[in-house]
C-alpha cells in the first residue's frame, strides 16, 4: 500500500509540473499573439496614413499592475480601438506601445533593442518606428517578465525577470 501512495505522489508531482507548463505556455501565447496583431496592424496603419500608430498616451493597458487574475481589455482607450486591437477575453499581460518621428528616441524601449541601418545609426534616427511590450506577473513576486517587438526586427524579443510597469 506504500508503494501505490509513492508512486502517486510521484505522479501528482510530475503532473503539477506539466501542468504549470502548459499554463504559462497558454499566457505565453496570449502575449505573443497579441504582439504579433500589434505588429500587422502598426504595418497596415503606416501603410495608409504614413506614420505608425503612436500608443504611448494610452499608457499601459488593461493597467499597470500585471498580475495572477485575468483582466478585460479597456473600451475606452481610444489610441488602441484606432488601431485596431482589441482582444475578445481577459488578458493576463499588461501592454505598452509607442511609436515616434525620425530622429525621436524612444522614452521606454533600449536603443539596442532596434537594429542599425547601414550606416551604423539606430533605425529610429532615419525613419518611422514603433515598439510594443507585454509583460507579466504571474507568481506576485513583483518581478515582470515578458515580450517585445520593435521595427525592423522581425522576431519577438523575450523580456527577462524584470521591473514591472509603474
Amino acid at each position: 500500500m506504500m508503494i501505490v501512495v509513492a508512486i502517486l505522489g510521484i505522479l501528482a508531482a510530475v503532473a503539477i509540473v506539466a501542468y504549470n507548463k502548459y499554463v504559462e505556455r497558454s499566457h505565453n501565447a496570449e502575449a505573443t499573439g497579441i504582439l504579433a496583431d500589434i505588429r500587422l496592424k502598426q504595418e497596415a496603419y503606416r501603410a495608409t496614413f504614413h506614420q505608425y500608430a503612436n500608443l504611448k498616451d494610452a499608457g499601459w493597458v488593461p493597467n499597470a499592475t500585471p498580475g495572477i487574475a485575468s483582466r478585460n481589455w479597456p473600451t475606452d482607450k481610444v489610441q488602441w480601438n484606432q488601431l485596431g486591437v482589441r482582444p475578445d477575453n481577459g488578458v493576463y499581460f499588461s501592454y505598452y506601445g509607442e511609436s515616434g518621428l525620425p530622429g525621436d528616441a524612444p522614452s521606454a524601449f533600449n536603443e539596442a533593442d532596434f537594429p542599425q541601418d547601414a550606416g551604423g545609426q539606430r533605425i529610429f534616427m532615419n525613419d518611422f518606428w514603433y515598439g510594443a511590450k507585454a509583460l507579466q506577473d504571474l507568481n506576485d513576486d513583483g518581478k515582470c517578465a515578458g515580450f517585445q517587438i520593435t521595427t525592423g526586427i522581425m522576431q519577438i524579443q523575450e523580456i527577462k525577470d524584470g521591473s514591472c510597469p509603474s
